[in-house]
């Protein structure tokens, strides 16, 4: 079987099994309505959504594929021209850029780097003449004495002023830590031995390099690099943060990004459920070594949030992929992060001005990970002609908590039920309204979130169906029974005329779907007064039910 068919039979696999092999224990009433949403399938184009699937990669964009958010990384002589003089406008740009970006507001991930293998001095070079620094023959480029006091010092200095200027601009993403090592990918591969007396990176150096960062940005979501193993175990096991601290590895589609879990065995049990709370950020291996098939499992296993569209090969672009690649490249964005579905809502079917609405909804999250910013969870009653918001309500929902439904081994889905009570205004005026979901960014920079949901409104929202707003002093027959009829509801008693004798179960529920009575009688032919649990002044449903047939009739008592 080639690589294509076994990417397309997936994506078919799943858009079928995802969306129709889930279950729910939703128990409804005669009285109540269930909607029931359209959903978007997974061989149709991604969604874009922030924080998750392919971001644009230092001003990459290689799968012809939207992104709002993007990401580059800077030597640290672009950011400090000369000692104390600090230039940020690279990184302002992009920010700028990230908040206009055509497709949708977006955000920024940056990160700065100490080595780069091939660049003589990645790191301004007037530290040299205050630490012992050397040359690396086989990288081509000059080494810092890590444990230095005055680079620790001057390092301290830039993510300090860093921090000042970005740390509550709402345009930055994430910052990662990637001071150490080639690449700051935190591992010096290929280097040779430092010589004497310089010595390799201390514990004390690393620990030092995270605080300061996690000093510096109290208030945005740090990605650690997963290569050092002391390093990635202290960033993992750090508590008390406003945001988890999230990791990343730069060899996907490589065997080596498995390492992650063995290799860094002792760092693993801090890490292997971060995904939870914080995010998963990778980029390609690059060069020749990427197996494109790899990816995919990759990103599942690992709960992967961001894809960085690039470096996906040397000399390759999107239209030079065979179709193989491309698929590999779709199916694993499409999968990464979370991609919310809204399956159901029931509701009753008559809302009345001032009293308690009930809400069943069924949400799936068919992705590998939640999201991690704040969403606000809304659901809308419009008026159908002039499209003005009648009532709006937050539901308890947190995205950030529901984690994925879909388990890609199974190949099932099991939706996440929430069950809520909501109260209408007392002055709602009586009438059908049209009834929405649209989730916000609590915050306010972020568009409205985008649901795997079919039929969204320019405003972001979700219609969900119809709803009637009713209050009227009357007895409103639904449907009868066997010749039943129903003559008076006071309250404390029904009034039944019966054609056919027979024996009857009997319950009455309120517009939340609470049984305020249930009997089981024998009526005879003709009127029948049953003695009820006396009810209050609203909307009731009374449920008859005789030899396996059950009908509903509407009371109102005011």
């Amino acid at each position: 079987m080639n690589h294509t068919f076994r990417i397309l039979s997936f994506v078919l696999f799943f858009q079928f099994n995802v969306f129709f092999t889930f279950s729910s224990e939703l128990t409804t009433n005669a009285s109540d309505t269930k909607f029931t949403l359209p959903v978007i399938p997974m061989i149709d184009n991604d969604i874009t959504n922030p924080d998750r699937g392919f971001y644009r990669w230092n001003g990459n964009e290689m799968a012809p594929y939207p992104s709002i958010d993007r990401y580059a990384r800077y030597n640290w002589t672009v950011f400090e021209t000369s000692e104390g003089v600090y230039n940020f406008s690279s990184l302002y740009n992009e920010a700028a850029a990230a908040y206009a970006d055509p497709d949708g507001r977006g955000t920024f991930g940056l990160a700065f780097r100490c080595v780069v293998e091939g660049i003589d001095h990645a790191y301004p070079a007037y530290l040299d003449s205050k630490m012992t620094s050397w040359y690396s023959n086989n990288k081509k480029c000059w080494m810092p004495d890590w444990n230095n006091a005055y680079f620790i010092a001057r390092h301290d200095s830039l993510v300090a002023n860093l921090g000042r200027a970005f740390n509550k601009d709402p345009r930055i993403g994430f910052v990662e830590i990637r001071t150490y090592g080639n690449w700051g990918e935190w591992h010096l591969s290929g280097f040779e031995t430092p010589p004497s007396p310089l010595t390799g990176i201390t514990t004390a150096t690393i620990q030092h390099i995270i605080d300061v960062f996690v000093k510096a940005f109290p208030d945005k979501q740090l990605i650690m690099m997963s290569d050092n193993v002391g390093g990635f175990q202290y960033a993992m096991s750090k508590t008390g943060l406003k945001y988890p601290i999230g990791w990343r590895r730069d060899s996907w589609c490589n065997t080596g990004f498995n390492n992650v879990s063995s290799a860094s065995s002792t760092a693993w049990p801090f890490a292997k459920d971060r995904w939870k709370t914080a995010p998963v950020i990778i980029e390609g291996y690059g060069n020749t070594g990427m197996t494109y098939s790899l990816g995919l499992q990759q990103v599942i296993d690992y709960h992967i949030s961001g894809i960085g569209n690039g470096n996906f090969g040397t000399g390759l672009s999107w239209s030079t992929m065979s179709t193989d690649i491309q698929n590999a490249m779709l199916s694993s964005t499409k999968t990464a992060g979370y991609r919310y579905i809204l399956r159901d809502v029931t509701t009753p079917s008559v809302f009345v001005p001032g009293q308690s609405v009930r809400f069943v909804a069924n949400w799936s999250n068919v992705g590998v990970a939640p999201a991690y910013r704040n969403w606000a969870v809304k659901y809308r009653i419009i008026h159908p002609t002039t499209s003005a918001l009648i009532w709006e309500t937050t539901s308890k929902l947190n995205l950030r908590t529901l984690l994925p439904t879909y388990n890609f081994s199974t190949s099932v889905d099991t939706p996440f039920t929430i069950d809520e009570t909501f109260t209408l205004p007392q002055n709602i005026a009586l009438g059908t309204y049209s009834l929405e979901v649209l989730i916000t960014d609590i915050d306010n920079y972020y568009s409205a979130l985008k649901l795997a949901n079919q039929n969204r409104k320019s405003t972001g929202a979700y219609p969900i169906g119809n709803v009637v707003v009713d209050a009227q002093n009357a007895v409103k027959i639904i449907s009868e029974l066997r010749g039943v009829s129903l003559q008076s509801f006071s309250g404390k008693a029904l009034t039944l005329n019966v054609q056919t004798s027979d024996n009857y179960s009997i319950s009455i529920v309120d517009t939340i779907g609470k049984c305020v009575f249930k009997s089981q009688k024998f009526l005879n032919e003709g009127q029948n007064i049953i003695e009820t649990t006396n009810c209050n002044n609203g909307i009731y449903f009374l449920n008859l039910a005789c030899e396996g047939e059950s009908k509903t009739f509407k009371l109102i008592r005011n």
